[in-house]
């Protein structure tokens, strides 16, 4: 079945409620005001009778209209109506006390003669003819009759018709052909036109108010699409970050098996390889855990958590690439467990990529350190490295995705440090860069509460 369009609907609807309300209204007015006019040409009826009857009863001389016939009786003269005007037919005729006639007009012969019964107002066909009749009897004794042919009426009557159904006849279809949808093919024409990605707000000039909320609901699905878009390309980007170093790890290892002529080494360099395949299996399942956080689906799934043994994990996660550099990586903590509340999966990533990011920026032969302290309140790491450092005015842009210092030639994307600082502000860290302890290099320190904020969010 085929749908009908926006602007078919709209025309049904509004001439459907036109004909709901306006045809009752109609028919309503139009027998109001019959009844109204019908009690109106009566009340002239009956005015006109009695100032006849009064006539006659004062003996008034009539001379334009009476004349006599041969047999003696008076009646009255031909009164001939333009029917092209609004004047109605009327006629009369009037009895004497005694019952004689003493006066009727043309349009009255051959009537039946009145009596009292017909005293009042009475619809009556004579020869063919409708008439509205109203008999009175006077103070003098006459019995007069009156009366208008209610053909006449019917014209008023059709002139009231006519009157209320053109509007009606003529409004409903100028009102189809004027109703548009116009606003709305605008804004159909601004979508259009909108280029990929473009997260400017849709405005549409002069909208109608009925519109407005719609231009705002759209706008806000719009933000919300191109946030989900936002969040695949990091998604996209941070499964080409943290996947790269796992999966050269187990490419070397496995290479190693295969120049192996040595059995016990192929063995170990295979064992190798299966271990950094079940971190690689480990690292997508912490990526996909990252992405649900992005996504606030995971807020709440914060545990007690042993930094310790989470630094421990990363630095052994990064052995080849410490060892493959020949870098002296060294972890100073002060208690065997550093407990805070968050989630292991986050705050791999923030350690990992701290000191994935020393690793990758010192010389080879170079120093990294992890320094850990605590009290009651908080615990604090500090990731040492002796590199190039990072500028204080420039500081402040590092966390950016996909941003990477000029003048410094590594194969990273730009996206470690943008990891760190969302997983740190998940879980309430602050995150300070300065100059290193040994007079070169950066220090990085990330500072963890002991509780977190029930009421934070992802941003």
């Amino acid at each position: 079945m085929k749908r009908l369009s926006l602007r078919s609907r709209l025309t049904l609807l509004n001439i459907s409620l036109m004909f709901c309300v306006l045809v009752p209204v109609g028919v309503i007015g139009y027998q109001h005001e019959t009844r109204a006019m019908a009690n109106l040409l009566d009340g002239r009826l009956a005015q006109s009778g009695r100032t006849i009857a009064s006539l006659i009863s004062h003996g008034a001389h009539l001379p334009l209209l009476v004349e006599r016939t041969p047999d003696g009786v008076r009646t009255m003269a031909v009164v001939t109506v333009d029917h092209n005007n609004s004047d109605p037919e009327i006629g009369y005729q009037a009895l004497d006390s005694a019952g004689a006639l003493i006066v009727e007009t043309t349009g009255f012969i051959g009537f039946p003669k009145p009596t009292d019964e017909d005293v009042g107002f009475r619809s009556k066909t004579v020869n063919g003819t409708p008439w509205r009749l109203f008999t009175l009897r006077g103070t003098s004794g006459i019995l007069l009759r009156i009366g208008e042919r209610l053909d006449t009426r019917q014209d008023i009557t059709r002139s009231l018709i006519l009157e209320h159904s053109v509007p009606l006849i003529v409004g409903l279809p100028l009102l189809a052909l004027l109703l548009t949808v116009r606003p709305l093919r605008r804004l159909v024409s601004v979508l259009r036109d909108r280029s990929p990605g473009n997260r400017a707000p849709v405005v549409l000039e002069d909208a109608a108010p009925e519109l407005r909320p719609l231009i705002d609901t759209l706008n806000l699905q719009l933000e919300r699409l191109e946030d989900a878009l936002e969040r695949e390309r990091r998604f996209s980007a941070d499964v080409a970050h943290e996947l790269r170093t796992p999966l050269a790890a187990a490419m070397i290892q496995i290479e190693s098996a295969a120049r192996a002529s040595d059995p016990e080494r192929r063995d170990a360099a295979l064992a190798d390889a299966q271990t950094s395949l079940r971190r690689l299996a480990r690292r997508i399942e912490q990526i996909l855990t990252l992405a649900r956080l992005e996504m606030g689906a995971a807020v709440s799934a914060h545990e007690r958590c042993d930094l310790v043994g989470i630094i421990k994990s990363s630095i052994e996660e990064l052995a080849p690439q410490i060892a493959s550099k020949n870098i002296s990586m060294g972890f100073d903590f002060d208690e065997a467990q550093a407990l805070v509340e968050g989630h292991p999966a986050s705050l791999a990533a923030i350690f990992r990529n701290l000191i994935e990011n020393a690793l990758r920026y010192v010389d080879a032969g170079g120093n990294v350190d992890v320094v850990l302290a605590q009290d009651k309140d908080a615990v604090s790491v500090d990731v040492r490295d002796d590199g190039p450092g990072i500028r204080a005015d420039r500081r402040d842009i590092v966390f950016a995705r996909f941003h990477r210092e000029d003048g410094l030639r590594t194969d990273g994307y730009g996206l470690g440090l943008s990891i760190v600082r969302q997983a740190a502000e998940r879980h309430d860290a602050a995150i300070t860069l300065s100059d290193s302890p040994a007079g070169r290099g950066l220090n990085v320190r990330v500072t963890l509460p002991r509780t977190q904020q029930r009421g934070s969010s992802p941003t």
